[in-house]
C-alpha cells in the first residue's frame, strides 16, 4: 500500500512538472510574441520603414533558422512540388501583412493594433465555413458575431480610439489577419512533402527577404541598419529573433501538449500586445478598448475547435 502511494505521489508530481513547463512554455511565448508589437512601434518610430523593416526582419528570422536546420539535417532541400507553395505563403505570412502591420504601427497604438490583429481565428473559421471546409457550429458562429461585436466597440464609439482618424488604419490591420487566416487554410490543405515546419518557415524566410529587398530598392524604403541608431537596430533585430524562435517553440509545444492547448497562446499574445504597449510605450486606453479586448478574447474561445490532436 505504501508503495503503490509512493507511485502515485511521484506520477502527480511527473504531471504537475510536465503540466507546469508547458505552461511556462506558452506564456513565454505569449511575451514574445506580444512584445513583437511594441517593437515594430518602436522600430517604425526609430525611422524604420514597413518594406525596409519586413526585409531585416526575413533576413534575420532566415539567417537564425538556417543555422538550426544545417546544424540539425546538415543541408536544406526544397522539393520542385513546394516551389509555388513557398512563394503563396511567403506572400500571405511575410510580404502583404508585415507591410500592412508596419504602415499601421506607425499610426495605432500597439495595443490596439494586437487587438486588431486577433481576430484570425475569427477569419480562419468563417473562410473554412465558406469553402465547406467546416461544419456550422451555433457555438462557434456565437464566437463570430461575438469578435464583430468587439470590433465595433472598437471603432464606433466617439471615444474609443485616441483619434477618429485611426479607424481607416484598424480596418487595414484587419488584412494581416486575413492575410493568416488563408494562410492557415492553405496550409490545411497543402501536401507538405515531407517538408518539416521549420525548413518551410526558413524557406519562406529568405523568399520574403528577397521580394522585399527588391521592393524597398524599388520604393525608395530600403535603409541600412545602423547600430548607433540603438533604437531601430535592437528593435529589428528583435523582432527577427521572435519570428524565428517563437515559431519554433510553438511547434515543440503543438508536439509537446497538442495543438488545442498551444491555441491558447492567441489569447496571450493579445493581453500581453496590450501590456507591453503600456509598460514599455505608455500606453492608456479607453474603457471601449478594454471591453474590446474582452470581447475579442470571448469570441476566439468560442470560434475555437474542442477537437484534441
Amino acid at each position: 500500500m505504501t508503495q503503490t502511494l509512493g507511485i502515485i505521489r511521484s506520477l502527480q508530481k511527473i504531471n504537475y512538472e510536465i503540466l507546469s513547463v508547458n505552461f511556462l512554455t506558452l506564456i513565454i511565448l505569449g511575451l514574445a510574441w506580444g512584445l513583437s508589437f511594441t517593437l515594430g512601434k518602436i522600430a517604425i518610430t526609430a525611422g524604420g520603414t514597413p518594406i525596409g523593416l519586413t526585409f531585416w526582419q526575413s533576413l534575420f528570422s532566415g539567417l537564425i533558422l538556417l543555422a538550426y536546420v544545417l546544424f540539425r539535417h546538415g543541408k536544406i532541400i526544397i522539393p520542385k512540388a513546394m516551389f509555388l507553395p513557398i512563394v503563396i505563403i511567403t506572400f500571405l505570412s511575410v510580404v502583404i501583412p508585415n507591410i500592412i502591420f508596419y504602415a499601421c504601427v506607425a499610426y495605432l497604438d500597439a495595443g490596439v493594433l494586437s487587438i486588431s490583429v486577433s481576430v484570425i481565428p475569427l477569419f480562419t473559421y468563417l473562410i473554412a465555413l465558406g469553402l465547406k471546409m467546416d461544419k456550422f457550429k451555433v457555438r462557434r458562429v456565437i464566437g463570430l458575431v461575438t469578435g464583430f461585436c468587439a470590433l465595433l466597440i472598437l471603432i464606433l464609439p466617439e471615444n474609443s480610439l485616441p483619434d477618429k482618424g485611426d479607424i481607416p488604419w484598424v480596418l487595414l490591420a484587419l488584412n494581416c489577419a486575413l492575410c493568416y487566416a488563408l494562410e492557415n487554410i492553405y496550409i490545411d490543405r497543402l501536401e507538405l512533402q515531407n517538408f518539416g515546419p521549420i525548413r518551410l518557415v526558413c524557406a519562406v524566410s529568405f523568399v520574403a527577404a528577397l521580394i522585399t529587398f527588391v521592393l524597398s530598392v524599388a520604393m525608395n524604403q530600403f535603409f541600412i541598419l545602423d547600430p548607433t541608431n540603438s533604437h531601430l537596430f535592437i528593435s529589428t533585430l528583435g523582432l527577427g529573433f521572435i519570428s524565428a524562435t517563437a515559431y519554433s517553440i510553438f511547434i515543440y509545444l503543438i508536439g509537446r501538449a497538442g495543438s488545442v492547448f498551444s491555441s491558447q497562446v492567441g489569447y496571450l499574445v493579445t493581453f500581453f500586445g496590450v501590456v507591453w504597449g503600456i509598460f514599455i510605450l505608455g500606453e492608456s486606453h479607453s474603457i471601449f478598448v478594454w471591453v474590446s479586448l474582452v470581447l475579442i478574447m470571448m469570441g476566439i474561445f468560442l470560434v475555437q475547435p474542442r477537437k484534441v490532436n
